[in-house]
């Protein structure tokens, strides 16, 4: 029995594991190594108790134990990381996107991470370069030496009380050092990608529902992982930004819109933004490397209603806000929470047949509030949610349509880039992304 490494890929429909990486008693060629000479086979576990996960699929009479056979794309030589080579003592196996290899099990209302426990045998005997050595053969992979997530590099769990509540968050910190360190292109020395000591955003990002504590405590890596809020700390958005940023993703362990008395209801209040303000001063007093007046404030769906709650709350703290598919009810709307959110700068993205929230109750009628207030306000209206990467299609192959509610796939690709009346958000006269445009706002005093 041998070990092997699961390398993890934040996708846009959670996390999953992407790569097994082999670790091999011998070297083996490029040539010498298919897909085929494998067979993989997964346990999904529930990993408070160790017992197989029972999941009942729609066409399913009854819930089914979540294990089975998984193919193999791809097989080659690879270095202990994973990085393809022409030979190596470790065998890299690319799997595919399915729901085996899933590492999250829940829905919009809760969820929670699961242990995938694969059993990998070796059908065909591997060749040893240069012949002098005997095949490697007979060869089981039964125990998993760890877990490695790129999407997770810079990112640590961080725990905290505030206003008397206690809070497990997740922070990214840019790589300051790489990125003050000069720089070559074209045999030409240039400076560093940020001035040294250049002060940065803060980018306060609120999960969903389905992403918080519910029946899964211990987890709080979900509240990041989940939903790929790590796409923020992907250089491409980290750049937009204006070339890095803090974020800071809490895990709420209720529901944002618990009001003391129901935890999902229609009042707007929330007793969690008393401790999110607090939070956020409190991490930019002890970060000097923050801008004070560049703390972006954003989430979706029940995030989206703590962005618009955070922003009533604290006018003059956050220099915008990005609130997707947002459940603030403008019928439960006090005049005074109206004249502070008009204050701060906000960007809507939403989609037509939202399944959870109205789009003419909540988002809507509030951008045409504070337009009328004279506020910078931005809205996004999706007909539908589909693919735009080119990653995902339909058996037809269309791009692949998910639930309407989940315009956070948009933004964390940063896609969101059209006001309501279909023309192009601008700054100084050029047309920016949400992200763009966020990286270029500053608190009002």
């Amino acid at each position: 029995m041998t070990t092997y490494r699961q390398v993890v890929t934040a996708g846009d429909f959670g996390p999953w594991v992407s790569k097994l990486v082999l670790e091999l008693p011998g070297e083996v060629s490029e040539e010498d190594v298919t897909p085929a000479d494998f067979n993989v086979f997964c346990e999904r576990r529930v990993r408070a108790t160790g017992q197989v996960l029972l999941r009942k699929e729609a066409w399913q009479p009854k819930p089914l134990p979540s294990r089975g056979y998984v193919g193999a794309k791809a097989a080659y030589p690879c270095d202990a990381s994973g990085a393809r080579s022409s030979r190596g003592s470790y065998v890299a196996l690319e799997l595919s996107e399915e729901r085996l290899n899933k590492l999250v099990e829940g829905g919009v209302m809760g969820s929670k991470l699961l242990t995938l426990a694969y059993r990998v045998t070796q059908l065909v005997p591997l060749t040893t370069p240069g012949g002098n050595a005997a095949p490697l053969a007979g060869l089981v992979f039964d125990e998993c030496a760890g877990l490695d997530c790129p999407a997770l590099v810079g990112w640590t769990t961080q725990h905290g009380t505030f206003d008397g509540i206690e809070l497990d968050y997740g922070v990214f910190e840019p790589d300051f050092a790489a990125l003050e360190a000069p720089r070559k292109m074209f045999g030409n020395e240039l400076p560093g990608e940020l001035a040294p000591g250049q002060q940065v955003p803060l980018v306060l990002w609120l999960h969903g529902a389905g992403e918080g504590v519910g029946q899964a405590p211990g987890e709080p890596e979900r509240a990041w992982l989940g939903n790929r809020v790590t796409g923020l700390s992907d250089k491409f958005i980290q750049r937009r930004l204006g070339g890095a940023a803090y974020v800071v993703c809490p895990q709420c362990p209720t529901f944002w819109m618990d009001n003391g008395v129901e935890q999902l209801g229609r009042s707007n209040q929330s007793i969690y933004s008393v401790a999110l303000g607090e939070l956020v001063r409190t991490f930019v007093a002890e970060h000097p490397r923050v801008d004070p007046a560049r703390v972006i404030v954003g989430g979706l769906s029940n995030g989206g209603f703590m962005t618009c709650r955070l922003i009533a709350d604290n006018p003059g703290l956050f220099a915008c806000g990005v609130a997707c598919c947002a459940p603030w009810y403008v019928a439960s709307e006090k005049p005074e929470e109206l004249a502070a959110m008009a204050k701060t700068p906000i960007w809507f993205v939403h989609s037509k047949g939202d399944e959870l929230v109205t789009l003419e109750e909540t988002a809507l009628p509030l951008y045409h509030e504070l337009a009328a207030a004279g506020d910078e306000v931005h809205f996004t209206l999706y007909d539908h949610v589909e693919d735009l990467t080119g990653a995902y299609h339909a058996p037809d192959g269309s791009a692949l349509r998910t639930f309407n509610h989940g315009v956070w796939i948009h933004v964390y690709h940063d896609f969101p880039a059209q006001d309501l009346d279909g023309t192009a958000v601008l700054v100084d006269g050029r047309p920016v992304s949400v992200w763009e445009w966020a990286g270029t706002c500053r608190a009002q005093a």
